[in-house]
């Protein structure tokens, strides 16, 4: 039986329009080898366009890149007339930011500073007379550019850029990939970094979020990549889709991030919607500028040790530093008057259980079903005596048996250590326990006894 605690919260306030519930925030994994999403004539987009912008959350995982082993992260490349992307190039720490222009011309950006196995955001921009990279929000390298790309049938590539017939394979993660028709400003770009993307901002032409399907999951019946502009869905190539890799795993964590936890049998009501299992959850709010404002749910369960042992004509609750009410389960599960210690004795066969209250949470056992007949012969078992009690360095047990499996379990009914008995004196060594409570196991002949003990 579960009591349950319902929590709700109210994250944000003030004119935000709530544009999506609870949904997860996923990224897409490249593998390094032959996984890459691809958009066909992509650049008519940006074609003739005075300006535009590339923007990415990235994870790369490769820590050694000589060539051919370059690492493409977003972008177009015909090595024509036709080329805007962001690429990790060697050494491994490199990032490559390239505009070539329709006459040929190239213009490239190297930054020196990519951070390995580490989520950040990268934008390139080129607003017609300069070319400007931004990490996480910060520009960090800029030259002077010029020129248009006029191609229109250049695809859009994520993880993959083909160049001379050598495909550069991305190993890592991408989430958030955006491509614009205008320059994005610093605080743009910031704002992005920070958060979202409001989608209803001009300029916008692809935006893809990567929050499908189950992160690790059986994802094979998905077939594209969506983009939330409705201008050009991604076709997957080489991706397996199920499974820790090659598929969609968590992402990149934006905007702000709460972690909260809900009981046994409770719920959490994230703006409206109400979660009963743990999860990270994101809900987006449009806030009228370029990005939006994203909360993210980090939603956990508490624990409550419910777990009960039976020593002797006693029921001892496994849980520590907790509030206890034992309850009669043959009696509609009424409470015991003054049955609120950590350990029950019963005088009387019945069936018991222990409402527990711990970390702030109240959740109850399983009901036990004990008997008083037989309980001076169970008691005693094959245990004469144990001692000294509490025990420092060494616990002597006395038998009246010369063979008997001895155990000894912690508070939580976990197997310390176990032996067999050498004749009816044995010494158990104690100096290795940690301070606590423990119970002594001894079965022989069929006969069980339990003696409760405490270690110093």
């Amino acid at each position: 039986m579960n009591t349950m605690r319902a929590f709700s919260a109210i994250l944000l306030a003030g004119p935000l329009a709530l544009t999506s519930l609870a949904q997860t925030q996923n990224a897409l994994d490249f593998d390094g080898t032959g996984d890459e999403v691809t958009v066909p004539n992509a650049s008519a987009l940006i074609a003739n366009s005075a300006a535009f912008s590339i923007t990415c959350w990235v994870n790369p995982n490769s820590t050694s890149t000589p060539y051919p082993n370059f690492d493409a992260f977003a972008g177009f490349r015909d090595d024509i007339g036709a080329d805007f992307y962001l690429l990790q190039v060697a050494p491994a720490n490199t990032l490559e930011g390239r505009l070539k222009n329709s006459l040929g011309v190239d213009h490239t950006i190297t930054y020196p500073g990519l951070l390995l196995n580490t989520w950040q955001h990268l934008a390139l921009v080129y607003d017609g007379s300069q070319l400007v990279l931004y990490q996480n929000g910060v520009q960090v390298s800029s030259i002077p550019a010029t020129g248009t790309i006029i191609s229109t049938t250049g695809a859009f590539r994520m993880g993959n850029l083909v160049f001379q017939n050598v495909n550069f394979d991305m190993n890592g993660q991408l989430d958030e990939v955006s491509l614009w028709n205008t320059a994005l400003t610093a605080q743009q770009v910031d704002c992005i970094a920070q958060s979202g993307i409001n989608v209803a901002t001009p300029g916008l032409q692809l935006y893809y979020k990567m929050d499908q399907g189950v992160a690790g999951g059986n994802n094979t019946t998905i077939t594209a990549l969506t983009d939330a502009m409705g201008n050009g869905d991604g076709t997957f190539t080489g991706f397996t889709l199920t499974g820790a890799g090659s598929n969609f795993v968590g992402g990149a964590t934006l905007g702000t991030t709460i972690n909260e936890q809900i009981c046994p049998g409770g719920s959490y009501t994230f703006d409206g919607q109400v979660l009963t299992q743990p999860g990270s959850y994101t809900a987006t709010y449009t806030t009228g500028g370029t990005c939006d404002s994203i909360v993210t749910l980090v939603l956990g369960f508490t624990t409550v040790n419910t777990n009960l042992i039976q020593s002797g004509n006693n029921l001892v609750s496994q849980a520590v530093g907790a509030q206890y009410q034992w309850l009669d389960c043959g009696n509609g599960y009424a409470e015991i008057p003054g049955a609120t210690a950590p350990t029950y004795q019963y005088t009387t066969s019945g069936s018991y259980a222990v409402e527990v209250t711990q970390n702030g949470c109240l959740d109850t056992s399983a009901c036990v079903t004990v008997s008083t007949v037989g309980l001076a012969e169970q008691n005693a078992g094959p245990v004469l005596a144990v001692y000294p009690d509490p025990v420092e360095n060494e616990l002597w047990v006395e038998l009246d048996a010369q063979e008997a499996n001895i155990t000894v379990l912690d508070a939580a009914g976990r197997v310390v250590s176990a032996q067999r008995a050498q004749g009816r004196r044995n010494r158990l060594a104690a100096d290795a326990l940690a301070p606590g409570m423990y119970f002594l196991r001894v079965e022989s002949d069929g006969r069980l006894g339990v003696v409760r003990f405490v270690k110093r």
